[in-house]
Parts: structure tokens; sequence; C-alpha cells
């Protein structure tokens, strides 16, 4: 059978959901963040057990309490006893998706071990990412796609607000549209071409702003923002 990485990560984030995590894709180079009660867990998803997974799994180990690899059941069934002892030496928990049926039933073979909730640069830079994120609508294992990051969303949230007042500053933005602290940085950056100055620390929304606003990618954040606008 025929599939993507990115075909595993629905019937992922539906189980550990189930099992209480809130669940957020791409988190700084993460395929999968978990968060529950304060405890952070990572996920890596590939078709296959290789060494570049293993690789993957122990930098990612640096950011968060526990990670777990996912893989396709077929490809567990095949190495089983060897993946499950390589695994437990390094500490890493495993789930299996059984894309080989139509129910893509998620099994959990091995938890990870869990140490404290790591204290690193990775760590911190991971977890400012994933509280920076009102809803997540990525999808783990994207390739070469536009991913929601905070700070993508934080430049939409101000091109909205740009797109109902003309323009403003950037105090104005974080005092009567509850923008990010940071919005003078996000327009003055002008990462994505979104934003105009035209006057001393006032600025309007750019053409390319303004086109980014009708992209059906950001449809969901943009509504989003809108509601809030009308509350």
């Amino acid at each position: 059978m025929d599939f993507k990485e990115t075909d595993m990560f629905a019937p992922l984030k539906m189980f550990f959901e189930e099992q209480g995590f809130v669940v957020k894709a791409e988190v700084k180079g993460l395929d999968m963040a978990l968060e529950q009660n304060g405890e952070f867990w990572g996920v890596e998803m590939k078709k296959t057990f290789n060494m570049t997974l293993l690789y993957q799994v122990i930098q990612r180990q640096k950011a968060v309490s526990a990670v777990l690899v996912a893989i396709p059941r077929a490809a567990f069934v095949k190495k089983r006893g060897n993946i499950l002892h390589i695994l437990e030496k390094l500490s890493i928990g495993l789930v299996t998706v059984a894309m080989d049926s139509p129910t893509k039933i998620v099994e959990c073979h091995l938890l990870p071990n869990m140490p404290s909730q790591r204290n690193t640069k990775q760590s911190r830079a991971m977890i400012a990412e994933f509280n920076g994120r009102n809803f997540d609508e990525n999808i783990g294992g994207s390739i070469q796609t536009k991913l929601m990051t905070a700070y993508r969303e934080r430049a939409l949230q101000i091109a909205v607000m740009l797109d109902v007042c003309g323009t403003a500053s950037a105090p104005q933005l974080v005092r009567e549209y509850a923008c990010h602290e940071k919005a003078y940085s996000v327009m003055k950056m002008n990462s994505y071409g979104w934003f105009e100055k035209v006057d001393k620390g006032i600025f309007t929304l750019s053409k390319e702003g303004k086109d980014a606003l009708q992209d059906p990618i950001y449809s969901k954040v943009v509504e989003f923002y809108k509601r809030r606008i009308n509350k």
C-alpha cells in the first residue's frame, strides 16, 4: 500500500488527543509536539526505521522530556525484536500506525523513559513556539509547505487589523487590537513583505499583505482574528 508520511498524522493526532495530550504539528523541527500537565513530548514520524530516524530522535531528546518514534505497523513487524531493543536502550518510545488497514489503528509498543522537563535553549524555543500558537493547522511530516508558526500567526493578526483600520502604530495595535507585544518588530522586519511604513512608527498593509489575507491556506487564521474584532 502506497502512502505519504503525512498520512500517518491524523490517526496519531487522534490517538494522542484521546490520551489527554494537546497536539501541535511541526514545532521547531518536531513532527508532533505533545503537551500534558506542563510536560512536553515529541513524536518523529517515518515510513521506515533507519539510522536517519534514530539520529533525529536523539537530537529531539534535547528539547523535550520524552520522545517517541511513529512508524507503520508493517515496518515494525519485519524487525520487531531489534527495533524494541534499540529504542529501549536509547530511552525512546514507539507507536505504530496500521497503514495497511483502513482503520489506521495506532498502538503503543514501548513507553519512553521520562526524565524531568528539559531546560535547554532548544526546549525553551520549542515551548515558546508551542504556546505562541492559538490553534494549529499544520500537518506533521510536511515538507516545503507554508508552516503556521507563531511568528507567521502574529504577522497575520497584524495584517488583519491593518486591513480594518488602514494605518496604525505598533502601540495602537497592541493596545486596541490585542496584537503581540512585538508588533513593531514584526512590521519593521517585514519578513513576508506584508507591511509598508507610511510615517514614523506608522504602518499600513502592502499589496502582498492584502493578497495574503485572500490566500486559502490562511483562511482559518484570518477568520479567527476577524471574529475577534467583531467581539
